[in-house]
């Protein structure tokens, strides 16, 4: 399906797969005339696992899972395996691709000068934040499950600290949304420009689900624990 069409096609097709070309150094911009096969040749680079993994990033679709209903260690396991770790996996790359652009074309698309100074501070504090709920409130919310509360502390100060952050993460995505006009690139942006506002995208909307979770699952799950082990 995609051995003989050429790199740019693909990318033009499914914006997706840019990552999957930069996994492995392939050039899907300036050099995305050439075929899959052909760019890896060149790249010696096995054509068998990038096809595959372009087969698996097209295939993927949304699935619609009951959260409300899982056990919160379980919840929690799946915010750090799902959450946590795409923006870890999609967060470096995405921020080369927007720092690229901003150097390229900064000086006819100036938003993209304060896109990327928006993103490289949005990563900084998402960062900051997940290491914060991965050393504090992750283990504290087992603890509550596991061994109920029993070093005197209560969930809802790192909850509170959460809230907070989620908010000012919430603040900057919405600034580079009306800044990009929604993620939409301009008429003459090439396929880094093009994969850096999908890649922008994506995030956003990763980053919206992730914290509908945190604020609107986990954390009053948490809370309602911890009050029913302390009445009881």
């Amino acid at each position: 399906m995609f051995r003989e069409k050429t790199v740019g096609e693909i990318v033009a097709d499914d914006i997706r797969t840019a990552n999957v070309f930069k996994k492995y150094g392939l050039d899907f911009c300036c050099g995305g005339g050439a075929s899959v096969q052909s760019a890896c040749d060149d790249s010696g680079v096995d054509v068998s696992e990038v096809l595959a993994d372009l087969e698996a990033i097209t295939s993927q679709s949304d699935v619609v899972d009951n959260y409300k209903n899982m056990p919160l260690i379980d919840l929690v396991d799946h915010i750090y395996n799902t959450h946590h770790t795409y923006i870890y996996e999609n967060g470096p790359m995405t921020a080369e691709f927007i720092n690229k652009v901003a150097h390229v074309h900064g000086s006819r698309h100036p938003e993209t000068v304060e896109i990327a100074k928006l993103y490289n501070e949005l990563l900084h504090d998402l960062h900051q934040h997940m290491m914060k709920e991965e050393q504090i409130l992750f283990p504290f919310v087992k603890q509550l499950v596991e061994h109920g509360n029993q070093g005197g502390a209560f969930v809802n100060g790192p909850i509170s600290v959460m809230e907070a952050e989620h908010d000012t993460a919430g603040d900057i995505l919405k600034k580079m949304n009306e800044l990009s006009n929604g993620y939409e690139p301009p008429a003459d942006a090439c396929n880094t420009y093009r994969a850096a506002y999908a890649n922008l995208k994506a995030l956003e909307d990763d980053i919206h689900y992730h914290i509908h979770l945190e604020n609107n699952i986990l954390f009053p799950k948490s809370l309602e624990l911890e009050k029913q082990l302390l009445d009881s």
